[in-house]
């Protein structure tokens, strides 16, 4: 942080948060709230004024074991080193004004906003510490003597309240027997889900660290599973082992304070000797694990990026751009998209300025001609309230204003075609996939003896690749399929599926990603959406709801696209020719009426072709 400080191409500005951001990548304009310090920076952090404020408050760095001043710095190390005043504590006795030599202190700060014009956006926002008092069994709060493991960091700090005394909060005595609990509150269904992947390094370190500076103590770690995959950790985990820390395969239901009140029971299985356990403990450490930092869900609504399941963002793909948003432009790194140790972040943090110079050194950034533009004309939002477009786009490339037909950003259009799928008035089309090209392909693929074909719409990114990987490895899928690829499944329309049927097509199949790795997010889902209420319209028209499929096929998943095909294949030849040739003449007028508004495109190029 002193080097980022003391780079002159680097403005450091902290107190500073993100209030509002337009634009697209390489012209963001973001409006920056920065909050008053009440300190110029002038101070030279004398700490002249923290002797003579009488305020005294639990000390946030320090988790409350220790108190701080309403004047203060918020811990050694803090860059800048410049004092702040905590307004909501202070009670303005001025005693920090008549004592700073400098007259650094300056209570007429104001809230500013501030606009910048940036090419790029890094996202380093950290992750909390998990609440333990949710963990009711685990009596954080009630019992004096349980300790999160961020709280025992602190106590072994020496720069901590204790200077690295390892105390009982209840006596102050130091504890003979400790017991850490790991996966409090991650791997946990009611809790966080995921694992935290740091936790059980911070405990092996810490137990280390114990039983080097109190080689009596008896230091117990439970467990569900010790996880240590990087580079060294298996040798730390031996050489806690070798050092005597005793490691419980179970993970504890309960703690209970002993007769006398001093310790605390802890109550587990172990597992390796398949028998309940008690186990006394003077003082139980919480491994608590990462949740997402305060402000996440606000961030994300600001600058349109769009969170996983698990509250962090979400990265545009997890192993091909873990890098990189969604938006355009916009880079994680840490433990933004999830909980990563220091090491991990380390490398994102190089990888997220590496991507981010891509953006800067560049005048001009070439873009993928596949956006989609919108006709105003045609756009219903000008006369009534619509702007479904605009719901239906994950990357923020569509705004619409009351009155005013949607206005598509083509720096911040990925392509995925869903908003085209979606428009109910035909406004939106997509360069290179549009309704009448595909519309094209449909009537040509069925020109000829469309009732033995099995017609497939597939995602440029899985199912497509899907089918390619099971040409490669050779394995044998029936030759009625056709294939049809559109860029993200979100693309295909239900009038797709109607002119297929129209056109005579014998089976259609549906196909795209698996919702996790939808390369657009939530096209999956809005497709899935369209796509489900599809067998019960064309049962409704006559038609047999076997004859249409759905199915999410992933690149690697060969095997079960070939699968598909031969299943629908032989629900094809049981059919039959007669049945399928009689429920399309049955659905023909309904259809007709569906899709009164697609031209015959074959048979006018056929007219074109003849007339010249």
């Amino acid at each position: 942080m002193v080097d980022a400080l003391r780079q002159p191409r680097i403005e450091l500005m902290t107190l500073t948060e993100i209030a509002s951001c337009t634009g697209y990548v390489g012209n963001f304009r973001v409006t920056l709230e920065k909050k008053p310090r009440f300190v110029e920076d002038l101070c030279n952090a004398c700490r002249d004024c923290i002797e003579v404020c009488p305020i005294k408050v639990p000390s946030e760095f320090d988790l409350g074991l220790a108190p701080r001043r309403a004047i203060y710095q918020p811990f050694s190390q803090a860059v800048p080193s410049t004092f702040l005043i905590d307004m909501e504590s202070c009670i303005h006795c001025y005693k920090c004004v008549d004592v700073c030599e400098k007259h650094a202190i300056n209570f007429s700060q104001k809230l500013e906003h501030i606009e910048v014009e940036v090419g790029a956006i890094i996202l380093a926002t950290g992750f909390d510490i998990f609440e333990a008092e949710a963990l009711s069994a685990y009596g954080y709060g009630r019992y004096g003597n349980v300790l999160t493991s961020m709280d025992l960091e602190r106590l072994l700090d020496p720069a901590g309240p204790t200077q690295g005394e390892v105390i009982r909060p209840s006596d102050f005595g130091t504890p003979g027997r400790i017991a850490f609990v790991q996966c409090a509150g991650s791997r946990d269904l009611n809790h966080n889900e995921y694992c935290s992947g740091y936790c059980c390094m911070a405990s092996l370190k810490a137990a280390i660290h114990i039983k080097d500076k109190y080689p009596e103590s008896e230091v117990a770690i439970f467990y569900m599973d010790i996880r240590t995959p990087s580079k060294g950790y298996e040798e730390f985990f031996r050489r806690a082992r070798e050092a005597g820390v005793l490691f419980i395969q179970g993970k504890p239901s309960e703690l209970a304070p002993t007769a006398s009140g001093d310790s605390l029971i802890v109550y587990t299985e172990d597992r390796s000797l398949g028998r309940p356990l008690e186990w006394t403990a003077d003082l139980v450490v919480l491994a608590t694990g990462a949740v997402p930092s305060s402000g996440t869900e606000e961030l994300s609504s600001r600058l349109l990026v769009s969170l996983g399941e698990n509250g962090f963002f979400r990265e545009h793909h997890p192993k091909l751009r873990p890098i990189d948003s969604p938006t355009e432009g916009v880079f994680f790194a840490g433990a933004a998209c999830g909980p990563k140790d220091i090491p991990y972040s380390v490398a994102q943090g190089s990888a997220a300025a590496a991507r981010a110079s891509r953006v800067l050194m560049n005048d001009w950034l070439v873009i993928e001609p596949i956006v989609a533009r919108a006709d105003s004309a045609l756009c219903r939002h000008i006369t009534k309230k619509c702007g479904i477009c605009a719901t239906r786009c994950p990357f923020g490339a569509i705004q619409v204003e009351p009155g005013q037909a949607a206005r598509i950003t083509p720096a911040k259009c990925m392509g995925c075609g869903t908003c085209v799928a979606e428009c109910p008035t035909g406004a939106i089309t997509q360069a290179h996939f549009s309704d009448m090209q595909i519309f094209t392909q449909i009537q040509s693929y069925l020109s000829e003896r469309p009732e033995d074909k099995i017609l497939a719409f597939m995602c440029w990114w899985c199912s497509y690749p899907g089918a390619d990987n099971a040409g490669v490895n050779h394995l044998r899928y029936a030759a009625s399929s056709r294939g049809i690829r559109v860029m993200c499944a979100g693309r295909i329309k239900r009038d797709f599926v109607y002119e297929a049927f129209r056109r005579g097509a014998g089976m259609v199949l549906v196909s795209g990603c698996h919702s996790q790795d939808c390369h657009y997010l939530t096209g999956q889902h809005w497709a899935e959406r369209r796509m489900n209420a599809m067998p019960l319209r064309l049962e409704r028209m006559g038609i047999s709801p076997e004859r249409f499929r759905v199915e999410w096929i992933s690149a690697a998943e060969g095997r079960k696209y070939a699968r598909v095909i031969n299943e629908m294949d032989d629900t094809l030849k049981r059919l039959g020719r007669f049945r399928i040739r009689q429920e399309n003449e049955a659905a023909k007028a309904v259809l007709d009426k569906k899709l009164a508004h697609v031209p015959d495109i074959v048979r006018a190029s056929c007219e074109r072709a003849e007339a010249l």
